[in-house]
């Protein structure tokens, strides 16, 4: 007997079988190529995957017997522009360790040095192979996961340096290996989107084809239940929900003249339309993504149009069940499974590290003839800030070991480890006019800065903290501040989600900073610095939190629980389902 679901649920175009998809995605998670279907790199994965058997195969073409001396044929080598960089920056990585490791000063944490090493070297590893990779979300991910960390161990690093005596030197050099690393990690990724012909204009999905076979299929039984062709016998008592809602849609899109939507309600329809997206997507080719960019426009435009029909619905939450038709679950679950599918199309993947792995005298024409758009412009402002910002730091780093010259390398090393964090950000971020939620996220950066600067500032705080900052990097931190806080114009003109935003990410900073105090404390010697007791037994960066979300914004730092869920079944469905306000929580 054949099985139904199977046959007709399955996510894939008329010209692939569900054995095909499988096996892809099987060999890009295995052997890590970007396309199945090249023979080429499936070749190169497998005697990637395999060296000995590799090595053999290439001595027997020679040759030369089994069991004589290997003849020392040099490895080939990344051949892309950042190779020579890639070389070094490992080199250097594996210097540092091996100093910290064996360093007469740190014989008391030999053991968590060398911890350091092996998870450092892992992540190196893991982010560089992963990057070239990132056409495909999943390595993507992967490798931006990499960076984070590597940026998280060189913030321990230059803190744990900073209250060290003797060793700050070593720290800030490993520290610098692991920023260098995580840099190459971005410029990787922009390098395999240049190789593989990514413009500006092409859609990148970031969603695993998986991801996506898996929403298809939620959609379809979605349906199915809706329309009430599952195998299911109603009781006596029980409402027929679906049926209900399915006859209230199917009514509202006659009315209004969509004929087009109607069509989607019927299983055969709806496949083939999502199948042509996730084969498109599917194909880990330019190509496809290509196309994809004009293609899903249109697709998955008549999705919204029918989930919007399927929200205009009443709920009646407000009166008694009995005084007007009940919600209807299978319609709220087919509208969130389906804009569940949409949304893996419509928030595309970024481009702009583009621009940060090529020269911008070559932009224009090989990658967009619009040229980079205002996130990408402020991404490189970014990036080029962040040298002269790590000079100045390190420059500042030998300046002595009193309360207040260790308070304030803590302090910058804090704002250049948030500097990355906002370079993460807009690396991501996809709105051409650089305010999206990404951008918006990083204005937490900026108010940091500006914090800092208002601190140390002796007219405005004076003997609070006394810094002597030079010039220059005072005005490159203001000029940082400024990139990231002028777009959105000043406090006044920040609108209720933008100042969600900002809160959440400072609550979250204070929470982070809290647990890295601790890990700090357990590897350096226990001096009493001011650096971990500055104001009402807060320390010096967390004191500096509260201020902000206290004079900013009036608010403590307690971290509210991210989804609050009402009592009411009802009320929650309509509330998340049908993207209305929650009668019963409000």
């Amino acid at each position: 007997m054949v099985d139904v679901f199977t046959a007709a649920a399955s996510p894939v175009s008329k010209f692939r079988s569900p054995a095909t998809v499988a096996v892809d995605n099987l060999l890009r998670k295995t052997l890590r190529v970007s396309d199945p279907r090249d023979p080429d790199q499936i070749a190169n994965a497998l005697l990637n995957f395999y060296p000995e058997e590799a090595d053999r195969d290439r001595r027997e073409q020679a040759g030369l017997p089994y069991s004589s001396a290997p003849d020392y044929v040099p490895q080939a080598r990344n051949t892309g522009p950042s190779s020579v960089e890639m070389a070094q920056a490992q080199d250097d990585l594996e210097r540092d360790l091996q100093t910290l490791s064996t360093s007469s000063p740190l014989k008391d944490i030999r053991i968590e040095m060398i911890g350091w090493g092996r998870s450092i070297r892992q992540l190196a590893n893991d982010g560089l192979a992963a990057a070239r990779l990132a056409l495909d979300s999943v390595n993507h991910d992967r490798a931006m996961s990499a960076r984070r960390q590597l940026g998280e161990y060189s913030r321990l690093a230059r803190y744990v340096g900073t209250l060290t005596d003797g060793s700050a030197i070593l720290f800030r050099r490993f520290a610098q290996s692991c920023d260098v690393l995580a840099g190459l990690i971005l410029v990787a990724i922009g390098e395999g989107l240049a190789s593989n012909g990514i413009t500006r204009s092409t859609s990148i999905v970031r969603s695993a084809a998986g991801e996506l076979q898996a929403r298809r299929n939620a959609v379809i039984m979605a349906l199915r239940s809706l329309t009430g062709s599952v195998e299911s016998t109603l009781g006596q008592e029980d409402w027929p929900r679906g049926i209900e809602a399915y006859r209230n849609l199917v009514q509202q899109l006659e009315a209004g003249g969509q004929a087009d939507l109607r069509a989607l309600l019927e299983e055969n329809a709806l496949s083939q339309a999502m199948d042509d997206l996730v084969d498109l997507s599917t194909g880990a080719s330019v190509e496809g993504l290509r196309e994809l960019s004009t293609a899903s426009a249109m697709l998955v435009h008549r999705f919204q149009r029918l989930i919007q029909f399927g929200q205009s619905i009443p709920v009646p939450i407000d009166v008694p069940i009995t005084s007007g038709p009940p919600e209807s679950p299978p319609l709220v679950a087919f509208v969130s499974s389906l804009q569940l599918f949409v949304d893996a199309f419509v928030s595309k993947g970024s481009s702009r590290l583009l621009y940060v792995a090529r020269p911008p005298i070559i932009v224009y024409g090989l990658y967009g003839a619009g040229g980079p758009d205002q996130g990408a412009i402020r991404l490189m402002n970014l990036t080029i800030a962040r040298g002269f910002l790590l000079e100045q730091v390190d420059c500042f780093a030998g300046c002595g070991c009193d309360d207040d010259d260790i308070s304030c390398q803590v302090l910058l090393d804090y704002l250049l480890f948030l500097l990355d964090r906002a370079i993460d950000l807009y690396a991501v971020g996809t709105d051409p006019d650089g305010l999206g939620e990404q951008e918006r996220r990083a204005t937490a950066v900026g108010l940091a800065i500006g914090a800092t600067l208002d601190l140390t500032d002796q007219l405005k705080n004076p003997g609070m903290l006394l810094c002597e900052f030079s010039d220059k990097l005072k005005n490159k931190l203001g000029v940082i501040r400024d990139e990231l806080l002028d777009p959105f114009g000043g406090p006044g003109a920040w609108d209720p989600g933008l100042k969600s935003l900002m809160v959440r990410e400072l609550r979250i900073a204070y929470q982070a900073e809290d647990q890295t105090e601790r890990l700090v404390r357990s590897l350096t010697p226990q001096c009493d610095f001011n650096v971990f007791n500055f104001r009402n037994n807060q320390s010096l960066i967390r004191w500096m939190i509260r201020a902000i979300l206290q004079d900013t914004f009036g608010l403590g730092t307690n971290l509210p629980s991210p989804v609050q869920m009402p009592s009411p079944i009802a009320s929650s469905m309509a509330s998340m389902g049908q993207n209305r306000p929650d009668y019963w929580s409000a």
